[in-house]
């Protein structure tokens, strides 16, 4: 039997990677002679770039940058393998400027700043990259990617022509935007967003709203950075003429999604189809005989973009099953019904009793590999006596 184990991550448990590994230590444990294809996977988020260097045998390479909230840190991009035609480098926004950065004494909605990823994405370009894939997810900034573009030379000017400071608690003072230190070759490396919201940039569904209490702000703080992310899409309409405010995806990553529509060569696609086409899955679903996937909650955000639904998906088109793991799984009926829609044909939480939160994070990869030991045992059963294998 073949079965191809594409997990995301399992947030604040364990990496992508790690869950595919204990997958298969799981899946050998229960049926030895099964063969498997570990393909870790990402919707954009944390856990992209390490997704597709290990899918297409690229490189991953370090770079001095600096967090959300300024201070010295080493991040990560990664180059593509697999012969592209392109020399294609893949950034996470939540590398460098990610909210698992900065502990939650040190958050600060105001100042937080996407510089970091800036550089970041710098370096890959400096290295030879022509095409960047910039994971929006995890950040720790509402900043509308105005410190991201700081890094390559864009200015950001109040009333008096004075650079207003990092951070989207100063873009309320933001009058103009000036180019003038950009390179055109700069401005015109294709950047693709891979993103998992639809949100627009403003609005009670804006970036400041949905996104920055979990970063910091207070109630106040939320109408004050709703107010600069408006006045930056103002900005950028008199700079350039796009209108970037009701965008869908605009508001991802703080606004950042709609700072790079707005500044950059940037074009915005589902995360994980941009993942699946990049990582090859359309031949990994081919090879398989089963799919199994998972994350850290299988809940009623699971089949909508997230990364078990949208391998499950390409699976079903090629008419091959999936099964999908997580540490909570819901039983609520129309969730149930729409995972199936998707191509999940079962659901199985790896918990393997009732236990507090520190121990079942602590035992996330032991429940994962015992859970899909149990999964291969059955589906070994299920081979063995169906009609076409006794025939």
């Amino acid at each position: 039997m073949r079965i191809l184990l594409a997990p995301d991550s399992f947030k604040e448990a364990a990496s992508a990677e790690a869950i595919a590994q204990a997958m298969a230590r799981g899946i050998k444990r229960g049926n030895p002679q099964a063969e498997c294809w570990l393909m870790p996977l990402s919707d954009g988020g944390e856990g992209l770039t390490h997704a597709l260097v290990h899918a297409t045998g690229g490189t991953l390479h370090d770079v001095e940058t600096v967090d959300a909230v300024g201070r010295p840190i080493i991040a990560q991009f990664g180059f593509l393998g697999n012969k592209h035609t392109s020399c294609i480098a893949v950034v996470e926004l939540a590398s460098a400027s990610g909210l698992e950065r900065v502990s939650p004494a040190d958050r600060n909605a105001l100042v937080a700043s996407t510089f970091g990823t800036g550089l970041l994405i710098r370096a890959a370009i400096d290295a030879g990259a022509d095409r960047i894939v910039l994971g929006l997810g995890g950040s720790a900034t509402t900043d509308g990617g105005t410190g991201l573009a700081h890094a390559f030379g864009f200015r950001f000017l109040d009333a008096h022509d004075s650079d207003i400071p990092l951070g989207g608690g100063a873009l309320v003072d933001l009058a103009r935007i000036d180019d003038s230190r950009v390179s055109d070759s700069i401005k015109n490396v294709p950047i693709v967003l891979a993103c998992d919201v639809t949100n627009p940039l403003t609005g009670p569904e804006g970036a400041a709203h949905v996104f920055a209490p979990q970063k910091g702000a207070t109630a106040t703080q939320v109408e004050l950075l709703d107010q600069g992310l408006a006045n930056l899409a103002r900005a950028i309409m008199q700079y350039n003429g796009r209108d970037i405010e009701h965008t869908p995806g605009a508001g991802a990553a703080g606004g950042t999604g709609g700072g790079m529509l707005g500044l950059f060569n940037a074009t915005v696609k589902p995360g994980i189809e941009l993942v699946l086409n990049l990582a090859h899955g359309r031949e990994a679903c081919a090879w398989a005989d089963v799919v199994i996937t998972g994350e850290g909650s299988i809940d009623s955000q699971t089949p909508y973009g997230k990364v078990p639904s949208g391998i499950a998906k390409l699976a079903q088109s090629q008419g091959k099953p999936t099964i999908a793991i997580g540490g909570t799984v819901t039983r609520d009926p129309h969730t149930v019904e729409a995972l199936n829609k998707a191509g999940i044909i079962a659901t199985f939480g790896i918990a393997p009793g009732p236990a507090d939160l520190t121990t079942l994070i602590a035992n996330t990869e032991r429940n994962v590999e015992i859970t899909c030991a149990a999964i291969a045992s059955t589906l070994r059963i299920t081979a063995a006596t169906s009609p076409c294998e006794s025939a």
